[in-house]
Order: C-alpha cells, then sequence, then structure tokens
C-alpha cells in the first residue's frame, strides 16, 4: 500500500522538471520564479541536478521533489523516486517519469501510466521535456516540461495545478 503525505486543501502548486542546472551562478530564470509567487508549494520532478535548485525555489514555497536520472549523488541519496499526496480527496502522485526499470516503457507517459493509474488521481511528471495536460484511463497526467532545457517542445515551460473541489492543471509558456 502507497504512503501518502497529506497537503492543505485547496492548495495551488507550481510544477517545475528537468531544470538541468549545475552552475548557481547562472541561476534560474526569474520568469520561472515570478510565476511561482502565491502558490502554496512547489512540486519538482526531477532532473534538479543539484541541490542550490532546490534551495532557490524554496525562497518562494516548501518544495516536495523526487530523484530524476541525471541528478547529483547527494540529490540520489536524499530525495525519494516517487511521492504521493492526499489533498482533500485528491490523490496526487510525483515521478520523474524515468527509472532503472522505465527502460523497459518506451516513454516517460507510458512509465508514468503503469506506475500511477489507480493509485492516484493526478499524476506529475518530467523527463521528456515536453509539456503536455493529458487524461489517460482516468489519469490526469501533468508534466510541465523544462524552464531551462526545452530540447523538442517550442519553449521553455512551467505548469500550476490548483487543486479545490477539482484539480485543474495548466502550462505556462515562460
Amino acid at each position: 500500500m502507497q504512503e501518502f503525505e497529506i497537503l492543505q486543501h485547496p492548495i495551488r502548486i507550481g510544477l517545475v522538471a528537468d531544470t538541468h542546472r549545475r552552475n548557481p551562478a547562472r541561476g534560474l530564470p526569474q520568469v520561472l520564479l515570478d510565476q511561482f509567487d502565491g502558490c502554496d508549494l512547489i512540486f519538482h520532478a526531477g532532473d534538479i541536478t543539484e541541490r542550490w535548485v532546490l534551495d532557490e525555489l524554496e525562497q518562494i514555497a516548501p518544495v516536495h521533489a523526487v530523484i530524476g536520472n541525471n541528478d547529483s549523488f547527494e540529490l540520489l541519496k536524499a530525495l525519494p523516486e516517487e511521492r504521493h499526496f492526499m489533498s482533500g480527496p485528491h490523490r496526487i502522485g510525483l515521478l520523474h517519469g524515468y527509472s532503472d526499470m522505465a527502460k523497459r516503457a518506451t516513454t516517460a507517459k507510458v512509465w508514468t501510466l503503469d506506475r500511477m493509474s489507480g493509485v492516484v488521481d493526478c499524476a506529475v511528471y518530467g523527463h521528456s521535456h515536453q509539456p503536455e495536460i493529458a487524461e489517460r484511463d482516468g489519469l490526469l497526467m501533468v508534466n510541465p516540461g523544462s524552464p531551462t532545457d526545452h530540447r523538442w517542445a517550442k519553449g521553455p515551460t512551467c505548469g500550476i495545478l490548483d487543486v479545490g473541489e477539482v484539480i485543474r492543471a495548466r502550462l505556462i509558456e515562460l
């Protein structure tokens, strides 16, 4: 059985993944930090790379994070692969979308669906750098993309999850 951390309800959660920042002199984009102003929490879906990224986000709101496949050894020791949360009646999962076991899955989306379907109502994931909000088999799947390394996406993005009577997700182009 999954262990669920209890969150306040209602709640606004800033969503970020795949920051891939090693050098703290570069910092995080101010436009990203501005989008999270007023959030109660921030979820980071892995590939944080270094601890200072979480420290910077924590200046805005408490951060819950999971490990990604490009994170430092320090983060690997400190963060879990998955987290599960309850906010009111809603169950929310957080994972990166990649692990050693996920090598068998074709995409981060497939791995997330496999891990989270039937466990949570909404899954936040990363890894692909592809921002998307989709519903699959009753699971709301949210990938905020990347604010710093958008690769195949149109541009840098993040997301917001508003959890009230219903869960509403939105993507933000930075």
